[in-house]
């Protein structure tokens, strides 16, 4: 379906009043990570089936915003028959990816169920992921968290040192 931008509190109190899955992107113009996500997301809208996407500008709604506690963008809300199902804040658009499969079913989503089948001529069940793969491949790439904390740590250190004009002698190993 394709992204319905919103423009005031009582139509997005109607559109996630539905009964079917209603993802909303809330943004803003000036946010930088909202841009870079902002193209899988309208593609992700138009390739799935069955489940609304919004779009909700935070500075223009703030009434709406506010009511429901957005506190940093990106942020993506789920709701079905105006219940909030789930949250991701921040451009982690992989997850919302994730999930839109998830509470959408595998179905509506365009894909094909995780779990459940049969391995032809055997007529035993096929487990989740065939032997030898990662069932979760985010795991892999560093989303335990343990390297992304130590990443984000050392971030940090680096702007407060470039902040402070110190960067180049802690670079050089002056203290």
């Amino acid at each position: 379906m394709p992204l319905t931008h919103i423009t005031s509190a009582s139509e997005f109190e109607r559109a996630v009043a539905a009964p079917t899955l209603t993802v909303v992107d809330f943004y803003a113009d000036w946010c930088g990570p909202c841009k870079m996500v902002a193209p899988r997301y309208e593609a992700l809208a138009n390739k799935t089936k069955g489940v609304a996407f919004l779009k909700v500008d935070v500075d223009r709604l703030q009434e709406v915003s506010g009511k429901y506690g957005v506190r940093a963008m990106p942020t993506f809300m789920f709701f079905r028959a105006g219940q909030k199902l789930n949250e991701v804040v921040g451009a982690d658009i992989n997850k919302v990816e994730r999930l839109v499969a998830e509470l959408a079913g595998a179905g509506s989503a365009g894909g094909f169920p995780a779990t459940g089948g049969r391995v032809l001529g055997t007529g035993t069940k096929a487990s989740a992921a065939p032997q030898g793969t990662n069932p979760q491949p985010e795991a892999a790439a560093g989303g335990g968290g343990g390297l992304d904390f130590v990443f984000l740590a050392l971030g940090l250190l680096m702007l407060y040192l470039w902040y402070t004009n110190k960067f180049a002698d802690w670079m050089a190993g002056k203290k």
